[in-house]
């Protein structure tokens, strides 16, 4: 079964990889800064963020690759949209199908989740410094494991202390059985040991797991896996606040970024990672009413620093447990994260520097204009290209001040396949609005901008005569409004969107509000280069491009 108890996703096929030819000579740069001061003409963006400002030469194995550059095409080379031919061979769908949420390839995937059922056991009074491999072998090569990440050892995250360590099996018959084979040993007269340590082995259940794992979740009761708020009868308690505090996850991303302040870290240096996997694989993301935007935006700052601070440590030095097993556990942990939208897995892949992932996100993934709604599994790269094409002529009438489209609004050179949308909740609002509710809001935007896509697809708009999309586009800053008119109906392909140098120092990228300096400048490695250039784009669930 795989992680999160969602449908595996198809591989993509080779044709949904854009590739180009282009001369060797030709200089690459990133599309998130912009070419670089004295550039030559013959330059590029690549596909992916290099952090970095200086040119990069093309050798002649990467452009052999698929996937591996991205191109401005020419307008003339670029496919139009109309409702008879796409470019792509896809047919377009009726007006009573196109908006249904069973035909749309973006949607809410945590909805589709259920509380998971797998068995579990529980390992007490372990050593510190006990590592996954060990339990592994501990548990022994019979025990049916639950594929991916089973091991779950639990860290406090304030102290990095390493508590109990908890294992998922494929049945509870199949926990049943591994904890008394491995209890058996107390037939001879010995216990079971691990490193020096005697070690408790006990039949455990997925509500001991998450209450575990978030010990700081007040006045909620797990049943089944399901958490349910009860009624705060403490008049000095705040009754229930979210399934973890600020000051925990802050206290993770230290450990990590900074790990020679707890003797924990010392001992085992890759304990705050592996906690870091463990919760984003077990939060409860289907209780949609018990998590708001701003929690998912505190764990994917928290999956992301982990990422950037994994790679810089590997690279300064070899440490025993940092490897590149680690980093890829971590990154395949944010890719399957349901909640994660397309922006935040490209950026988790672009800050891991894992080519072979990089290859495989869609290079469209940069321009999702969506904050809680995902790429849904299972449709082809026609059918998304299509979906885009209709977002990008589509009209936002359900747009709001509290989801204001933050595309940039004074350059109109930015080109994206979603048209001129990006959607972000703010901090102020991202801090109220529970998951559900946002979720629905912009499925609402979503099916808006379809329905007005296909009907100005076919040559009948909503009002008026002419066939033009006009799309609102709000600032957060100044709340005001802009109406574009866009002649075209062509598959925009692909540079990356840029945000004023003002708005870029004012946002920042971490999304604590009062708590901006804990998050920002502080914890970097190299804090003082952390801004290069006026174009460059800084969002809340988007590339933050830090220095390396």
């Amino acid at each position: 079964m795989p992680p999160f108890n969602k449908p595996m996703v198809s591989p993509r096929k080779p044709q949904e990889l854009l590739s180009h030819h282009i001369p060797s000579q030709h200089l690459l740069y990133d599309p998130f800064f912009g070419p670089p001061p004295n550039s030559p003409h013959n330059t590029i963006p690549i596909p992916f963020a290099s952090n970095c400002l200086t040119p990069v030469p093309v050798h002649p194995y990467q452009l052999q690759q698929q996937g591996a550059t991205s191109t401005c095409f020419p307008p003339s080379s670029i496919p139009l949209m109309n409702a008879d031919h796409n470019g792509l061979g896809f047919s377009p769908k009726p007006i009573d199908r196109v908006a249904l949420p069973s035909e749309m390839p973006i949607g809410s995937l945590v909805h589709s989740m259920k509380p998971p059922t797998w068995g579990v056991i529980k390992i007490a009074n372990i050593p510190y410094s006990i590592t996954k491999q060990e339990i592994l072998q501990f548990v022994g090569r019979q025990a049916r494991l639950v594929p991916g990440h089973a091991v779950h050892i639990i860290m406090e995250r304030p102290t990095a202390k390493t508590m109990d360590c908890f294992v998922e099996l494929q049945s509870p018959a199949d926990a049943e059985e591994t904890t008394k084979r491995i209890n058996r040993i107390f037939e001879t007269g010995r216990a079971p040991r691990l490193g020096n340590r005697h070690v408790e082995v006990e039949l455990s259940s997925q509500d001991d797991l998450l209450k575990d794992l978030f010990p700081r979740a007040k006045c909620v009761s797990w049943k089944n896996g399901m958490p349910s708020v009860l009624q705060n009868m403490d008049p000095y308690s705040t009754g229930f606040a979210g399934f973890f505090t600020t000051e925990e996850i802050i206290g993770a991303i230290r450990h990590a970024e900074m790990p020679h302040r707890s003797p924990f870290c010392a001992k085992c240096p890759q304990r705050t990672y592996e906690s870091t996997i463990s919760t984003l694989y077990k939060f409860p993301w289907y209780a949609t009413e018990l998590y708001t935007v701003h929690d998912r935006n505190q764990l994917f700052e928290l999956a992301n620093r982990h990422i950037i601070s994994l790679v810089s440590r590997m690279r300064k030095s070899n440490t025993v447990g940092l490897d590149q097993r680690l980093l890829r556990e971590l990154l395949h942990a944010g890719l399957n994260c349901p909640a994660f939208n397309e922006r935040q897995k490209y950026t988790l892949c672009v800050n891991s520097d894992e080519e072979s992932e990089i290859l495989k996100i869609a290079d469209t993934s940069k321009w999702f204009p969506f904050d809680t709604l995902v790429q849904m599994p299972n449709f082809d790269h026609g059918t998304r290209m299509y979906y885009a094409g209709l977002i990008a002529k589509g009209t936002a009438q359900d747009a709001s001040h509290e989801l204001p489209n933050n595309f940039p609004i004074t350059n109109f050179n930015l080109i994206s396949p979603f048209g001129r949308v990006w959607y972000e909740w703010p901090i102020n609002v991202a801090k109220r609005v529970v998951w559900e509710d946002a979720a629905q809001h912009e499925t609402a935007v979503l099916s808006s901008l379809v329905l007005s896509g296909w009907m100005n697809t076919v040559n009948k708009p909503l009002s008026g005569g002419s066939t033009q999309s006009n799309i609102t586009i709000s600032s957060p800053a100044t709340e005001q409004s802009v109406s574009h008119t866009d002649n075209s109906s062509r598959i925009d392909i692909m540079q990356a969107s840029s945000r004023r140098a003002s708005e870029c120092w004012n946002s920042g990228s971490a999304p604590f509000g009062d708590i901006e300096d804990c998050w920002g400048q502080k914890l970097l490695f190299n804090p003082s280069n952390r801004f290069r250039t006026p174009w460059h784009r800084i969002t809340h669930s988007s590339p933050n491009c830090f220095s390396k």
